[in-house]
């Protein structure tokens, strides 16, 4: 439908934007492009706009008809009621309906202008309270990041503080086994490893006769190479079978 008319009166079943001009099912979901369009005229103001063409058209269309006089006035019937659906021709006399002064005609003028201005600053109103909504929206989403984000750094903060606490008991494993390694290395190198020696050349000097002459050669062999492994061992450097 044009201009002119109630919205409980429009049969148009969509929404129009006010400012882009599209139609859309909800306003509230609708992503305006910010670039005004009149979709009677095609060009980029609002719709409420004075400069409009059509705007301009209408009102004075609307403001001829509630000024002038038709010829469809009331008619009393016979039986005293008014009938509004009847013609009657009524003959025009300038005498009788006296011209309005100046200053009430521009009196009249000056109250639509307000009145004009007053719907555009509402409209103007309207949008703003619009794009306010659209900022609002979209600060409550950075809110709503930033919040995620906040948790998100809590449970990244609680898993340092494990992995730090791992790593001190980790330590500490680590340094109870090395004293434990060092224990028993002295242990092998100061007290084991020497009573071997001992034992050894104990039994290397039983492998004699009376006139030092070995008993069993390979035995003895046997015997010199544990020894030499021992010595190796004792000195930490790597030794063989």
């Amino acid at each position: 439908m044009g201009l002119g008319h109630f919205k409980k009166q429009c049969s148009q079943i969509t929404n129009t934007c006010r400012t882009c001009g599209d139609l859309v099912d909800d306003l509230k979901l609708h992503i305006c492009s910010k670039i005004e369009k009149f979709i009677h005229c095609g060009l980029n103001h609002k719709s409420n706009s004075l400069k409009s063409h059509v705007v301009k058209s209408f009102r004075s269309e609307l403001t001829s008809k509630l000024l002038s006089f038709n010829n469809h006035s009331s008619h009393v019937s016979q039986n005293g009621k008014i009938d509004l659906n009847k013609n009657v021709n009524v003959v025009y006399n300038n005498s009788h309906f006296p011209g309005l002064p100046v200053a009430q005609n521009s009196s009249s003028n000056h109250m639509l202008n307000k009145l004009d201005n007053l719907l555009a600053q509402m409209t103007e109103v309207n949008v703003h309270l619009s794009n306010l909504k659209v900022k609002y929206d979209k600060i409550d989403k950075i809110e709503q990041i930033t919040l995620a984000k906040n948790d998100s750094d809590v449970l990244m903060k609680e898993n340092l503080n494990l992995l730090t606490k791992q790593s001190m008991e980790l330590k500490t494993e680590v340094i109870a086994n090395n004293l434990m390694v060092e224990h028993h290395e002295n242990m092998f190198t100061k007290l084991i490893i020497p009573m071997f020696e001992d034992i050894f050349s104990f039994i290397t000097m039983q492998n004699c006769d009376s006139k030092g002459r070995t008993l069993d050669a390979d035995f003895k062999v046997k015997l010199e190479r544990y020894l030499i492994q021992m010595k190796k061992a004792k000195e930490g450097k790597q030794f063989t079978n």
